[in-house]
């Protein structure tokens, strides 16, 4: 037998401590705890975010960090995209036909997709070069709920089984124009899982006739042999990676009753071994991409309404914790509508709803202080700055609105003799107290939203360019040279999701706007890494949605625990606590949420020395 060193490289060491960064593959004696110790691999599944529209049985492609999915079914066909980008699902463009139970291989911006339902069974094939989708040559063989060799490009693909006036055996291949027929399947089936190349595919489980099969078979380039069985049979299994190395998740075991199944199984290339992970939703009918030791399965049915939820599968030595919302400090005070700014260990809140809203509090990571009063109380208003230095502008109180504005020195408020133009309420404010940013609100009267936007140096207001689209309780981040300005309010229940970049000058409108039209949302971060939070679309509706914009495009994370809208918030997209809000129940209206971003560590175990 080989030694240690020998496969390795290096002796096992003796050390007192755990070393900080170990590296796969070593080992060490730990004298302090007497125990041999080493990184172990670790199959787990952990939440991400979900997806914008809960879907099943749509067709995808792609990696853990670079996927996507399209098409599919809700209360009809779908035509919609979303691209995974390893932390949240954002927008792509539509299919040029909407439609469900498809093939699918690729990633963007090479996707492909390929034949499904829509009112009958097609062959239409779909190319995606990562903005729009164009049409490709069609199956010969008109079918749904085919499999497909996952892990295949764009120009090579795979699309096997599937539902053809009856359970199909057909295998075709695709060559980046065309398909062509390969070698026939040994069993005929369909919604089974798919996964590999289009010279080493892989199919498992699928239908028959009562209780779902367990049949394995793979494909060499011409033909199909059976290999060994699923521990558990399944049909509208999620499936990913290789002919030598795959996964299956999920799933379900009978028809009737329609039963799912939140286990998984892992292929060797002849035999498969149940996990011991498993997903925390039971569920078939969604997509399923990625390699065998980094995977991701998203959407799905458990049986009931159609999900969004989606679930990282990883193999490694890190443990992966999921980013995620929990409950943190409670204010001093049930309040809604605040102004809020700074950072998760070093925030400000000040004002809010019921009256008088004078009340400030610090945050300092662990807990709430209250420290002194504004001037004037006020709710729905444009707060700036920092916990130390920061500026209240504007807002409502009884009886109506104000156009005051004070000035917070890290210990007292005091008022600044230059008020803003007009009484106004549910503007926004960025940037910090020498260098701010005001912009949008509700005048009055009369009540019409505005587009002004206001610079602000520390002892005035100036005049800038107009927001591109007029609107009020609309969230906001960035500097006065860099900010966002996105959602809002633009007329009787009328909610916006334009999004605008601000410049130092002028405002631009960007072609990505937010997920979903919001208003009164939480409001953090900086213009190329800012949030979304809460919100309502229109009052009194109530959501729990966090969406982050990354520069370019928005894309969901984890939601909060509990919907609500008039929430105040600060920090980054990582770090950030949203407090208070509307929609929460009267007495926990002091409540508060704080998101952590994903975390890893290394999963050191201890081995027998015996």
């Amino acid at each position: 037998m080989a030694a240690y060193k020998d496969l390795v490289g290096q002796k096992i060491t003796k050390v007192t401590s755990n070393p900080g960064e170990p590296k796969t593959g070593q080992m060490w004696y730990n004298s302090t705890s007497g125990t041999l110790r080493a990184l172990g691999v670790l199959e787990a599944t952990s939440s991400t975010s979900p997806m914008a529209t809960a879907r099943v049985q749509g067709g995808g492609g792609g990696t853990q960090t670079d996927g996507f999915g399209a098409g599919g079914y809700t209360t009809t066909n779908v035509a919609t995209t979303e691209e995974y980008n390893g932390t949240g699902f954002s927008g792509g463009g539509d299919l040029g036909s909407a439609r469900r139970a498809m093939g699918g291989t690729g990633q963007t911006p090479a996707g492909l997709v390929f034949g499904g339902y829509t009112t009958t069974r097609v062959g239409l094939t779909e190319e995606y070069n990562g903005t729009s989708w164009s049409e490709s040559g069609d199956l010969s063989t008109t079918r749904y709920a085919l499999s497909s060799a996952n892990s295949a490009p764009q120009t090579a693909a795979l699309g096997f089984g599937g539902y053809a006036a009856t359970k199909s055996n057909a295998t075709e291949e695709y060559n980046g124009t065309s398909w062509t027929a390969g070698g026939n399947l040994n069993v005929a089936t369909h919604d089974a899982g798919g996964a590999g190349t289009q010279t080493a595919g892989l199919l498992c489980g699928g239908s028959a006739p009562s209780v779902a099969s367990n049949i394995t078979e793979l494909y060499d380039g011409s033909s199909w042999t059976s290999s060994g069985t699923l521990n558990l049979g399944r049909q509208l299994n999620m499936t990913f990676g290789t002919q030598t190395a795959a996964v299956t998740i999920g799933g379900a075991k009978t028809f009737s009753p329609d039963t799912t199944t939140n286990t998984i199984e892992t292929f060797n290339g002849s035999t498969w071994s149940t996990s011991p992970a498993t997903l925390a939703t039971a569920r078939g009918q969604g997509f399923g991409i990625g390699a065998p030791t980094a995977g991701i399965v998203f959407g799905g049915k458990s049986p009931g309404p159609n999900l969004s939820i989606a679930e990282e599968f990883t193999s490694s030595t890190n443990t992966i914790t999921a980013g995620a919302w929990a409950s943190a400090a409670t204010m001093g005070s049930a309040l809604y509508g605040r102004g809020g700014c700074g950072t998760v260990p070093a925030g400000l809140l000040c004002g809010g709803h019921p009256n008088p809203g004078q009340t400030t509090e610090t945050f300092d990571g662990t807990s709430f202080s209250e420290v002194g009063d504004l001037g004037t109380g006020r709710r729905i208003f444009a707060c700036f700055g920092t916990q130390t230095a920061a500026v209240a502008a504007g807002g409502n109180t009884n009886p109506g609105r104000i156009s005051t504005v004070e000035e917070w020195d890290g210990s007292s408020w005091s008022a600044n003799p230059n008020s803003l133009p007009a009484t106004i309420m549910g503007n926004r404010g960025t940037g910090t107290q020498t260098a701010g940013l005001i912009f949008g609100g509700t005048p009055g009267p009369p009540s019409t939203v505005t587009a002004e936007t206001l610079e602000f140096d520390g002892t005035s207001f100036s005049d800038s360019n107009d927001l591109n689209t007029a609107r009020s309780a609309l969230g906001g981040a960035g500097i006065q040279t860099a900010s966002l300005a996105y959602g809002g309010n633009i007329g009787p229940s009328t909610v916006s999701s334009a999004t605008e970049s601000y410049n130092g000058t002028s405002w631009t409108n960007s072609p990505t706007p937010l997920i979903a039209a919001r208003q009164q949302q939480g409001a953090a971060g900086t213009s190329t890494a800012a949030a979304s939070f809460g919100g309502s679309n229109p009052i009194p509706s109530v959501h729990a949605n966090y969406y982050v914009y990354n520069g370019t495009s928005w894309i969901t994370q984890p939601s909060m625990a509990n919907a609500r809208s008039y929430i105040a918030g600060f920090g980054t997209t990582t770090s950030v606590l949203g407090a208070g809000g509307y929609g929460v129940p009267a007495p926990t209206r002091n409540q508060t949420e704080e998101f952590t971003g994903e975390t890893t560590a290394a999963n050191v175990k201890t081995f027998s020395t015996s």
